[in-house]
């Protein structure tokens, strides 16, 4: 279970009107200078009400520090260290279901500490996507690199079958036996063993939310000993309960995201009008801290010389002030 930290909420009868609710899950090797970064790049570009909400699992207090810097963001801490793979989509999913008892709102934004936002209006494509289809559950780079080549699935298509449909299933009986039940409702719903919307960073719809949080599913902690990615476990529990994967990373589209480090050169990114990338540990020559403070000044440029057609507001709202 979770406990909500002083910073940021406050008890209310009432759900919390917002747009988009911003989730960072954030660990014991997070700096807290680039989590606050990467919140930051989001509040600059916001285009409409927004809370953001940190999934504390480092037991250091990272989350409460960075809510001292940044009023106004909630911090949820875990008990006991999470961890990653299934350990995450447990912790996620804690933190997706609070913000589905406190707040009315159309999509949650995922955020690896990684992540960045770099231009404004981020939000819109994932909302015209839901809007036009209430069952695209989750959207974002899928089901491609950067550069158009197809993912190879390779590595996750077979640890799925492997604890779905060989002897290892027997290894962790009850939670192989409830992903086995999620997987072959999948299956049937068209799902492609092993694909997923790239965890780094993606938008899921409020519908899905709420459906997971119905089926017991937000989270189901028997999953936690499942040694497999929080991104394809929630691949196949949106496909399973009748939910698509979309992409939102083709050309002129806002996601463009690679695992270890940037798909492509800042500038390139930026100058294409790429909205969410992922990661910015590294490009080339480039470290993180060198990349981000790249992107550092294309907001404070845009800030000082704003576009003609809008002015880039950025609200830091309390929540329920």
């Amino acid at each position: 279970m979770l406990t909500i930290s002083a910073f940021g909420y406050r008890t209310t009868k009432m759900l919390i009107t917002k747009n988009i609710i911003v989730v960072i899950p954030v660990g014991p090797n997070s700096s807290a200078a680039f989590v606050t970064d990467t919140i930051e790049s989001y509040l600059f570009y916001a285009s409409g009400t927004s809370q953001v909400v940190i999934m504390d699992d480092s037991q250091q207090g990272i989350g409460e520090a960075i809510a001292k810097e940044l009023p106004g963001i909630v911090v949820l801490k875990t008990k006991k260290k999470m961890g990653g793979w299934a350990g995450l989509y447990i912790s996620l999913a804690e933190a997706y279901y609070f913000a589905l008892k406190h707040y009315t709102f159309k999509a949650i934004l995922k955020l690896d500490t990684d992540a960045l936002v770099i231009n404004k209006a981020q939000e819109k494509e994932a909302l015209t996507l839901f809007e036009s289809n209430e069952k695209i559950g989750i959207a974002g780079q899928y089901p491609n690199e950067y550069d158009g080549t197809p993912w190879d699935i390779a590595w996750p298509k077979q640890r799925i079958i492997n604890t779905t449909q060989t002897w290892k299933f027997f290894a962790r009986p009850i939670a192989h036996w409830l992903l086995k039940k999620q997987y072959s409702a999948a299956v049937r719903n068209g799902y492609r063993t092993g694909e997923s919307v790239f965890g780094g960073a993606y938008f899921m719809s409020y519908a899905l939310v709420k459906t997971l949080a119905d089926k017991g599913l937000l989270p189901n902690r028997r999953f936690k000993t499942l040694n497999l990615g929080e991104d394809h476990l929630f691949a196949i529990l949106a496909t399973g309960n009748g939910f698509s994967l979309r992409s939102l990373s083709n050309d002129n589209q806002p996601f463009a995201c690679a695992w270890k480090d940037l798909p492509a050169a800042p500038e390139k990114m930026y100058k294409e009008g790429r909205k969410v990338i992922h990661s910015v540990r590294g490009y080339g020559q480039l470290d993180e801290a060198a990349i981000r403070t790249f992107f550092k000044m294309k907001r404070k440029e845009e800030k000082i010389n704003p576009s003609p057609s809008e002015t880039v507001r950025v609200t830091r709202e309390v929540t329920n002030e």
